[in-house]
């Protein structure tokens, strides 16, 4: 028999069907007419090559590869209360002989990325439903629609007495509705509960993973997390600033962890230029996975499905758009990155950046971090390196740019990607990116 659902399964469940019957029939009460097609999108080209410091560790061979996305978007207005959100993606292209069409062994060359309706129910209430780009409040630390965490949701937006509010559920992963053998289960589903409130700078939040058994590398399990932030202005200077309480319990290994993160991070105006400083520190335990004790590493939902975010100043250990390519090696700040290699190690980072507008055609930016794991186990380096990034913008034309750079990263022996070996080695990438967005 199948294994039977928890609570937060079922009344997740349920929250799901009722929100999708009341946004089905107050929609249906609208009014319609000639709707309103706006046509848009994004088309880049990447081009890439990796310089790597040890062929033992890395190969004999550099990575190099040029790589096309294409991501049409059509928003349709169908009247002043409803409309759609449509956004395809076209890309990561391998077989250009004849008909560019798959990828081999991965993804198909085209997917669907974005399908949300969106309606007005009331004064003040909206609500969304479909796969719907979401990003935490807490600068994509946790999770980032940008980074394609676009799950089947339905949210609610809406104020009162002038807090702004996000209420939503999403679906990550679903089992296959047939598979009713415990032994046979290939994944089961992963469900996700999203409560935000913000007003005037200052904001909190509140996100619940119900995670069941063969979803993750995790058996059936539970991730809370809960925090408090601010964004804003103070005189002159930009600030923002979280503390985030993470909880995990893993029920079938008898895994807990309970951590914390904080993120202090002013923007200057210099000269005509814009100067950046940020520190983000995440707990980070070596008993981490312990079946006997609680360890105090801070855990993120995006280690746990293997995704990561822009929340970072540089292009290897963290991500920029143009460094978004088959070779980028990103940490996240619970120290999981792919494969969540030093999981459950925490992340001390100290980074810098420089925004310099030269002229109406070309800009420049230039970024460094310093990122070091807060625990790890015995024998083992914490120190995973120093990154540097280097990138120069031409506006081509209207929309249309062109970047390119270099990103060195010294990595550290305690690096995820040196961890096994346990001795520093260096990566320097050089890349460009052709981009137009319309």
């Amino acid at each position: 028999m199948r294994k039977e659902r928890g609570k937060w399964s079922r009344a997740g469940l349920f929250m799901f069907v009722l929100a999708v019957m009341a946004l089905t029939v107050m929609v249906a009460g609208k009014s319609w007419a000639d709707p309103e097609l706006n046509y848009h999108g994004q088309f880049r080209i990447n081009y890439y090559t990796d310089s790597r410091s040890d062929t033992s560790t890395f190969g004999d061979e550099n990575a190099a590869a040029a790589r096309l996305r294409f991501r049409p978007t059509f928003d349709v207005k169908i009247n002043e209360d409803i409309s759609t959100h449509l956004q395809m993606n076209i890309g990561h292209i391998k077989e250009n002989t004849s008909n560019a069409r798959t990828n081999n062994g991965g993804d198909p060359a085209f997917g669907l990325r974005h399908a949300v309706i969106q309606a007005k129910l009331a004064d003040g209430v909206t609500g969304v439903a479909g796969l719907v780009p979401i990003s935490d409040k807490f600068g994509d630390t946790l999770f980032s629609g940008d980074w394609d965490f676009n799950p089947l949701a339905v949210a609610f937006l809406f104020d009162a007495g002038g807090i702004n509010f996000r209420l939503g559920t999403a679906k990550l992963l679903e089992n296959s509705e047939n598979d009713t053998q415990e032994t046979t289960k290939n994944k089961d589903d992963l469900d996700a509960y999203v409560f935000d409130a913000d007003m005037g700078g200052f904001g909190a939040s509140v996100y619940y993973l119900d995670i069941q058994k063969g979803a993750t590398s995790l058996g059936t399990a539970t991730l809370t997390l809960y925090g408090v932030r601010y964004a804003g202005d103070l005189g002159g200077v930009k600030l923002n600033a979280f503390v985030i309480g993470s909880a995990l319990d893993e029920s079938d290994a008898k895994v807990k962890s309970s951590g914390y993160a904080a993120k202090l991070e002013a923007k200057v105006p210099v000269s005509g230029m814009t100067l950046g400083g940020m520190v983000i520190y995440a707990s980070g335990d070596k008993k981490f996975g312990s079946t006997t004790d609680t360890a105090s590493a801070f855990i993120t939902p995006m280690s746990l499905i293997g995704h990561h975010g822009y929340w970072g100043y540089t292009g290897k250990l963290n991500i920029q758009g143009p460094t978004d390519t088959g070779i980028d090696d990103p940490v996240n700040i619970d120290g999981g990155s792919y494969g969540n290699a030093n999981l459950g190690r925490g992340l001390t980072t100290a980074q810098v950046n420089l925004d310099i507008p030269v002229n109406d055609k070309f800009s420049a930016y230039v970024a460094g971090g310093w990122f070091q794991s807060n625990d790890a186990p015995s024998g083992s380096s914490k120190d995973i390196g120093v990154d540097v990034y280097v990138q120069g913008k031409y506006k081509i034309g209207p929309s249309l740019n062109l970047e390119f750079g270099v990103d060195h990263a010294a990595l550290g022996a305690g690096s995820h990607m040196t961890v096994a070996a346990d001795k520093a080695r260096t990566i320097t990438t050089a890349f460009s990116r052709l981009q137009l967005e319309y």
